[in-house]
């Protein structure tokens, strides 16, 4: 069985605004367990200029204490695939709200496939400066980790290991 605690690892080092939304994820529906909130944000807010104690499992929002629901996992197939949805926020996946605000961007929204900035570098997408970026092409990838340990608090940097990259 894959430890629940490896996805949270992953989304937990996610700097941007922008998170890899999935079941099996600690704080998919915010940070109260005993609420499912179909709108919520509260992995997505940015983790800079915050101490190590308080990006570390999003401790300062409390996803470290919203684990995810006993029968939800995200299978990880060795040498296989499996699937995330990149978003702002939950209601714009599939996991919320039969997926009636999904798009192929993050926000939700249509864009066309050369969505950019207005200028040159270092202008975000404006419509969406949450991506940090002036285009698909400059976007930076997304790692993702495993740690074997069953106890969060074994889990360290140390002994996390990226098993896949996805550039851009």
């Amino acid at each position: 069985m894959i430890p629940k605690i490896a996805f949270l690892t992953m989304t937990a080092l996610a700097q941007a605004h922008t998170v890899a939304w999935t079941k099996g994820m600690y704080c998919l529906g915010g940070p109260d367990p005993s609420t499912d909130d179909p709108n919520t944000n509260t992995a997505v807010a940015p983790l800079y200029n915050l101490t190590q104690d308080n990006w570390w499992f999003q401790h300062d929002r409390g996803c470290d204490t919203a684990p995810p629901k006993d029968d939800d996992i995200l299978e990880l197939p060795a040498g296989g695939k499996f699937t995330v949805e990149l978003a702002h926020n939950r209601a714009m996946t599939t996991l919320s709200y039969d997926g009636k605000f999904t798009s192929a961007w993050p926000d939700g929204k249509d864009h066309d496939d050369y969505w950019a900035g207005p200028g040159s570098p270092p202008d975000c997408i404006q419509d969406d400066g949450a991506m940090h970026t002036n285009n698909q092409s400059m976007a930076a990838g997304t790692a993702f980790a495993i740690s074997y340990q069953s106890n969060m608090a074994k889990v360290t940097m140390d002994n996390l290991v990226v098993f896949t990259v996805q550039e851009q």
